[in-house]
């Protein structure tokens, strides 16, 4: 792993942290916090993260309600573009411009997150970078049931752009 940066590598530490990302949440993203999202894996080719069922993340129809499995989906995508971008000096502004959901079956119990898109990603990023153009990259994200069943999916637009020096 030493093709990391050490901004890659202080970021994969504290989002993996279940200390230090959960203290994070409850500042920044408190819906997170409250929900129980989690991040279980991160490098640069994937994001892995989780969400259990439970009483304040159900819907009337006894599943997860679908704007917590959002929450989820994207912080798998977003993770990834947040450690892509840490491995250059510029500073890059990162802003979500698109999200698509479809949905397969009923999310109960342990619902898993896994966007693969790590190194296409930052190739993109890196041609953003190289190019001084603003970019954008469509992350795909599938949800899992602990019986390995496709739940959901999810498609998020990201764009990135290095910031001009004043």
């Amino acid at each position: 792993m030493s093709d990391l940066s050490k901004a890659q590598i202080k970021l994969q530490k504290q989002l993996l942290s279940g200390f230090t990302f959960s203290i994070f949440k409850l500042l920044k993203i408190p819906l997170a916090f409250f929900a129980g999202i989690k991040a279980y894996s991160l490098d640069q080719y994937q994001c892995t993260t989780t969400v259990k069922y439970k009483h304040l993340n159900t819907n009337p129809f006894k599943s997860m309600y679908f704007a917590v499995l959002a929450m989820t989906a994207e912080l798998s995508t977003g993770a990834l573009a947040l450690f892509s971008i840490a491995k250059h000096k510029e500073s890059i502004a990162v802003l979500l411009v698109k999200s698509e959901g479809e949905f397969y079956k009923k999310a109960l119990g342990k619902i898993t997150f896994l966007c693969k898109d790590g190194q296409r990603l930052q190739e993109e990023i890196d041609k953003s970078v190289e190019s001084k153009e603003a970019g954008s990259f469509r992350c795909n994200t599938i949800g899992y049931d602990e019986s390995g069943d496709k739940v959901c999916e999810y498609y998020f637009t990201w764009s990135f752009k290095v910031r001009s020096k004043k």
